[in-house]
């Protein structure tokens, strides 16, 4: 029969609170010969006639609330039947073994009355059949629920299915099963007639609630971040829906579908536009990658500022200034800040990180290992300048009078015209002569150059990884490019004269000691967290499948197919 020749007088939508839709469906003139043609299928529904044209209606939703309002159902043949106690426990019986497998059940019914006006489903309905809808689960979600529990997320299944698709769906994916921690499944009526302190004591080990409703999600979210301990546990929500709203606005991180409503997108603080499960995981990992960098960032930062800090505050005390002018410390700056956050902004995102168990809410961004970091490099980095400055066998290495390099016409002639615009003689002889103070301006250059390799890994290889991460290389080497060509051609601008090799040899020495140095108190006071480290990297390559060996995680694939399984 043609579509065309039907007139949809009313209809009701389908809402996760009331689920089922209906239709009141005209048959118009141009549908009279096909009714006719089959007035025995339809005879049931010819009684019920308005004007020229006859009405049905056609409702659609859960089996079990299609079920109560139906007293008979059709049989193969066209023939009405009794839906008495056995048939009805005969059907859902058939319901909940098709279910059981995995697939989604949606009853169909109709009725010669007309749909009121207050959205109620018709009493007085005939069941036409059960269709049954397969959704196969993408063979990489499988992973991804791996991925996310190795990360320490646990993954909560909120859906609208009954309870035996869900537990299915669930036990197909690894939310459910012997290596699972989580075995809790309830309905949305239970949980409406629990306790939030019972709610919060099954949270840990709860996978799945079915028959959820909207206001379910946003209590969830509530009830989670009040538990587990003194801040709670942070709770991500996805939804595609209106009435996911007040779910995606409670949650700490909300994902919104990208075929879902705009309110929700919106509403929420990142869309997943290929709607994939993977996505998520995807999300979690660079997040924790540009948190792992900010962190680097702060350590580097810090520990440039603790020394120079000291140096300046015990200068006095031992007979010198801060030897630095302020168009060199605007260098030092444009090192720790621009160039630095260029360095460690290009890490890549080491899929070790999601072996690594979450942070808690009120974790500080300055952790203890990276405290014990910035002293002990700090404290390091300035006694290393305190020494350049007042120990006189370095004052004599960079003392071209003393060394032979220069001849004594030379020594004499030296009337420090390069850098007199600056400063006068008087007082950068007092300091320790142009080239010393060069020296030790490339010299903390260079070793806060250096301790970016101990900042950027608490791994004892400084290696790993590091040409994945080009960006490094290129501004660790500009640096040390730049501050050559600053030293040899910078004159009075930036008060300095040009080095020797044997200078530049010297500097580079003592300024690489610093890496040595944070080995070792790696080795001393950090064995516990590079062993956790590696550990976390071991695991990774043992586990199946894992993305350690390719980044490229295949991160694209939803549970199911057709999406409508919510991972929450």
């Amino acid at each position: 029969m043609d579509r065309t020749h039907l007139d949809v007088h009313k209809e009701v939508r389908f809402t996760s609170k009331s689920k089922f839709s209906a239709r009141s469906v005209r048959f118009a003139k141009g549908a009279y010969s096909f009714v006719n043609g089959h007035r025995e299928a339809f005879r049931h529904f010819l009684d019920r006639k308005e004007g020229s044209s006859y009405q049905i209606s056609i409702v659609r939703g859960a089996p079990e609330i299609l079920l109560e309002n139906c007293a008979h159902g059709m049989d193969s043949k066209g023939e009405l039947i009794l839906l008495d106690k056995f048939e009805r426990d005969r059907i859902q019986a058939t319901v909940n073994q098709l279910s059981s497998k995995g697939q989604r059940l949606v009853a169909i019914g109709a009725t010669a009355e007309p749909l009121t006006d207050d959205a109620e489903i018709p009493r007085d309905c005939i069941l036409l059949g059960v269709m049954c809808l397969i959704d196969k689960v993408r063979p990489n979600s499988i992973r991804c629920i791996e991925m996310a529990a190795q990360a320490g997320v646990q993954v909560v299944m909120v859906t609208g299915d009954k309870s035996e698709t869900a537990v299915a769906v669930a036990k197909e994916i690894g939310l459910l099963g012997p290596h699972s921690i989580t075995d809790v499944v309830i309905n949305s009526h239970e949980l409406r007639h629990m306790s939030d302190q019972k709610l919060a004591q099954i949270l840990p080990r709860l996978a799945v609630v079915a028959r959820a409703l909207p206001s379910d999600k946003a209590r969830l979210v509530t009830v989670a971040q009040h538990c587990g301990g003194r801040a709670g546990k942070v709770v991500g929500m996805t939804g595609d829906g209106i009435n996911d709203s007040a779910a995606l606005k409670k949650a700490d991180v909300s994902f919104a579908m990208g075929h879902g409503a705009e309110v929700a997108k919106e509403a929420s603080d990142i869309v997943i536009l290929d709607n994939r499960l993977s996505s998520i995981i995807s999300a979690i990992l660079y997040g924790r990658t540009i948190f792992k960098t900010i962190r680097k960032f702060v350590m580097f930062q810090s520990t440039i500022n603790l020394a120079s800090t000291f140096i300046v505050f015990v200068g006095p005390f031992m007979g010198f200034d801060f030897p630095l002018t302020l168009i060199q410390l605007l260098w030092v700056n444009l090192v720790m800040d621009t160039l630095a956050a260029l360095a460690f902004g290009g890490e890549p995102a080491d899929p070790v990180f999601l072996m690594e168990p979450p942070l808690a809410r009120d974790q500080p961004i300055i952790s203890q290992r990276m405290w014990r970091s910035i002293v002990s490099n700090g404290l390091y980095i300035a006694f290393c300048s305190v020494t350049f400055l007042t120990w006189d066998p370095i004052l004599s290495m960079f003392d071209r009078r003393i060394s032979a390099e220069l001849s004594p016409v030379d020594v004499a002639d030296l009337d420090y015209k390069d850098t007199a615009k600056v400063e006068d003689v008087k007082d950068l002889r007092i300091q320790g002569g142009p080239v010393f103070l060069t020296a030790f301006f490339s010299f903390f250059i260079f070793v806060c150059t250096f301790n970016a390799f101990n900042v950027r890994t608490p791994k004892l290889n400084l290696w790993q990884n590091i040409t994945k991460n080009k960006g490094f290389l290129v501004v660790i080497a500009a640096i040390f490019i730049l501050q050559i060509l600053f030293c040899q051609v910078g004159g009075a601008l930036l008060r300095t004269v040009p080095l020797t090799l044997r200078e530049w040899a010297c500097l580079f020495i003592m300024s690489v000691m610093v890496v040595p140095f944070d080995l070792l108190r790696k080795i001393l006071f950090e064995a516990e967290g590079v062993q956790q480290t590696r550990r976390y990297h071991e695991a990774a390559l043992r586990t199946p499948n894992t993305p350690v060996k390719k980044l490229q995680i295949q991160l694209d694939n939803p549970v199911t197919e057709t999406n409508d399984i919510k991972m929450d």
